[in-house]
């Protein structure tokens, strides 16, 4: 009986959607129909005509566009590649520091010093947190384009200065400079994506970010395989090696045009109209989309308007518990352990299974490759299975695995080698096409739109400083714990954030950011003891038990019935 209730509220959920979308299409085709009598019209005889438009919502899209939603102008794939190339530079930065490491530690007599030896490694997160602040002021100011551009040069110069570096201290604030860009980089690629590209293809150019961070990891360790047997500088080249994507996108973003999101929050509409129309098909869904943000806009600001939104976060009792599941998938990424093998593979091979240092980078190459290739079915496997799912799929594979890692210190040394490259493999493997991007894509789908920038941005902020505090924490535990007592951390942490996502981490697959709000009206408690319930029911159906227990009240109840409420999106 359980069962079936639960089946009906979904096939309900579903029901409401279907009409949802229905009732969407109608009315996009009405005002795109209304739009597409305006050409020859002036800017200000298309003012006048926003008037007669009313509720235009993010999803209106035409037949065509549902059809062939990648017939595109040439002119936004360049903005696209040049944007995306920021992701790369990223990923590339990542990785670049596993094979440099190895040899600068000698260099610069830090190989025993564990915590300057971590300091160095992680002060590229140290640098993206304040990056990401210097993001929020700059992309306010001067723009998305213009934010990328001061990055880009930053990111040239600060790898120029790590490649010249004389000293351990003049290495560490090339570090942390680079940080500094990469946290402008990576807080405003995604705003300007989503910004500048048209809603038929959006979600797929978001999932292109985090495949380029995978791909540009997997070049950063073959940088590393190059350089490795170069002596005396082959760490420079290594840690040099960002100059060239680095130019390349800063000369590139110098030539495409801003945001036209941004351009109509700053009243330069007649501009943003020109932007859309280099961007876009046509000159009508050029104008519709010129509505669609302006409208959006303005009700931003209204809802804005006099409040503080980072004190909203936490006065707003929904808005607080999405915040704290926000951190909390947050939190869970960075402590699985991942940067671990990111950061460190190449100095683990080398100094705690005792192979060469070229074969140690050769050796890292494999993670870089299963970042790579294991990105690739997020495309399609977070929109079939949903985020939560995802999660509690893989996270007992990545626990199962950083056991294995600390089996992998046991016996001969090939035994060990290979037992580690397995679990670094299959660790990747489960955790690129679900905890790598899920916690990203959630938390884009979790704060009302008036708010989502300042929920992007501590979400933002808490990744950097997990991703800080673990990477350079683990030089020094591994002179404490060993390596043993290092994955058998990870392996509990992993452990313990399924039990907490299991509880308390909602499914937003298929459900609006209105609906979503609702499903966070609900209590934390309320949200584990549905959760819980449903878990105790599936277990005893799978053990072929009779007594299945009660029902309890769903969170998703109000998402399904949003319409007999009579709420309206309200963003």
């Amino acid at each position: 009986m359980a069962g079936n209730r639960d089946k009906m509220g979904m096939e309900t959920i579903q029901a409401a959607a279907t009409e949802d979308n229905k009732q969407s299409k109608d009315r996009g085709n009405d005002q795109v129909n209304a739009l597409e009598r305006i050409e020859g019209m002036t800017l200000e005889d298309f003012e006048e005509q926003l008037k007669n438009v009313s509720s235009l919502e993010d999803e209106i899209l035409t037949e065509e566009e549902r059809m062939h939603p990648w017939k595109q102008t040439p002119r936004l794939f360049i903005l696209v590649a040049f944007a995306a190339l920021g992701a790369f530079i990223v990923g590339v930065d990542i990785s670049l520091v596993s094979g440099a490491e190895i040899q600068f530690m000698y260099k610069f007599n830090i190989a025993n010093k564990t915590n300057l030896l971590g300091l160095t490694t992680s002060a590229t997160t140290l640098g993206a947190l304040v990056g990401s602040i210097i993001a929020i002021v700059l992309n306010d100011k001067i723009g998305r384009r213009g934010t990328l551009l001061i990055a880009g040069v930053w990111s040239v110069g600060s790898a120029l200065w790590e490649a010249l570096a004389p000293s351990w201290a003049m290495l560490l604030v090339g570090r942390l400079m680079l940080g500094i860009s990469m946290g402008m980089i990576s807080s405003t690629v995604p705003i300007l994506l989503a910004e500048a590209v048209p809603t038929a293809i959006r979600g797929a150019i978001a999932s292109l970010y985090q495949q380029l961070v995978a791909t540009g990891i997997f070049i950063g360790y073959i940088m590393d395989a190059i350089f490795i047997n170069v002596p005396t500088i082959g760490w420079r080249l290594m840690l040099g090696t960002t100059l060239v994507p680095g130019a390349i996108e800063t000369v590139g973003i110098f030539f495409q045009p801003e945001s036209p999101r941004w351009l109509i929050k700053k009243g330069k509409h007649e501009h943003a109209v020109e932007v859309l129309k280099r961007l876009r098909i046509s000159r009508e869904h050029a104008l519709r989309d010129y509505v669609i943000i302006r409208k959006a806009c303005e009700e931003e600001s209204r809802m804005t308007a006099d409040k503080n939104m980072y004190l909203e976060l936490v006065r707003v009792p929904s808005l607080r518990r999405a915040l704290f599941v926000g951190v909390l998938l947050m939190l869970f990424q960075q402590y699985c352990g991942m940067n671990v093998f990111m950061y460190y593979v190449d100095y683990m091979f080398k100094t705690m299974i005792h192979v060469s240092s070229k074969k140690a980078v050769l050796a890292s190459m494999v993670a870089g490759f299963a970042n790579a290739v294991f990105t690739i079915p997020v495309y399609w496997t977070i929109d079939k299975y949903g985020r939560r799912s995802l999660q509690l799929w893989t996270f007992p594979v990545m626990c199962a695995m950083q056991i294995l890692a600390l089996f992998s210190y046991y016996g001969s040394k090939w035994v060990n080698f290979a037992l580690f490259i397995i679990a670094i493999f299959f660790f990747i493997a489960a955790y690129s096409p679900a905890n790598g991007p899920v916690p990203w894509v959630y938390n884009a789908e979790i704060f009302p739109l008036y708010v989502r920038s300042e929920g992007m941005a501590i979400t933002t902020f808490t990744n950097y400083m997990f991703n800080f505090v673990v990477s350079f924490s683990w030089p020094d535990m591994l002179k404490s714990m060993k390596a043993q007592g290092g994955y058998g951390f990870y392996a509990a942490a992993i452990a313990w954030g399924w039990v907490m996502l299991f509880f308390f981490m909602p499914e937003t697959k298929g459900y609006t950011l209105e609906q979503m709000r609702l499903v966070f009206e609900h209590s934390l408690g309320e949200i584990a003891k549905y959760h819980w319930n449903c878990g105790v029911n599936n277990v005893k159906r799978m053990l072929g038990m009779k007594n299945v227990s009660e029902s309890i009240p769903s969170p998703y109840d109000k998402a399904a019935n949003l319409k007999e409420h009579g709420i309206e999106e309200e963003i």
